[in-house]
């Protein structure tokens, strides 16, 4: 069974349900509404047994309204607990600013990256010391960019995509597999952010 609040093959609570729509009334809140994820909570089984709801959502008085009218919320995306985590932004005009290149450590373990530093490095130029030194430095950071491209693709990007795919899943994917192709893209995902976090972790070093 699909509603906006869950996905399930058991019957909801109809009882349970209103006691929490009253509540609500009762207590004269009003539902921020959400985007991204339909749901915040999932048991991760497998086949009839996946349950999914909306078990969390954010509630807000009408005078903190009136202070932050440009709220909004997004159920963001669950890669290793079964909530979703929500992210309440009081300012969504609020932009961050562009990623500048940094190195990234599982470089390393790479067979290429050598070859690029060292065919960067014998390149002949002429000119003061430091410049023919800031020169190869430039020359190895747009050749490690291309390569990264290539071989890793830009993982900010990658990251987005499956962030994309395990979302379209989530909201559009019901089928007697749906807890296996969800559990394959939130791996994907994972992944991806290890491979994040370990880059993050070299710059720390550094």
């Amino acid at each position: 069974m699909l509603s906006v609040a869950g996905f399930s093959t058991q019957p909801i609570d109809v009882n349970e349900a209103n006691l929490f729509s009253n509540k609500i009334l009762e207590l004269d809140l009003v539902d921020l509404g959400t985007t991204g994820c339909s749901f915040t909570w999932s048991n991760k089984r497998s086949g009839h047994t996946l349950t999914e709801q909306r078990l969390d959502r954010g509630l807000a008085t009408e005078s903190w309204l009136l202070l932050y009218p440009n709220t909004t919320i997004s159920n963001m995306l669950a890669i290793g607990s079964d909530h979703h985590p929500i992210l309440l932004n009081s300012n969504p005009s609020w932009q961050s600013g562009r990623i500048s290149f940094k190195f990234f450590g599982p470089w390393l373990d790479h067979k290429d990256w050598r070859n690029i530093i060292a065919e960067c490095w014998r390149r002949d130029l002429t000119g003061s010391s430091a410049y023919i030194i800031a020169r190869k430095m430039k020359d190895i950071k747009l050749h490690l960019r291309v390569w990264n491209k290539e071989v890793y693709g830009n993982i900010k990007t990658n990251i987005d995509e499956c962030k994309q795919h395990l979302s379209w899943l989530h909201n559009n994917y019901f089928r007697a597999d749906r807890s296996e192709v969800v559990s394959l893209a939130r791996k994907t995902l994972r992944d991806w952010h290890d491979i994040e976090e370990s880059f993050w972790k070299t710059k720390s070093r550094d």
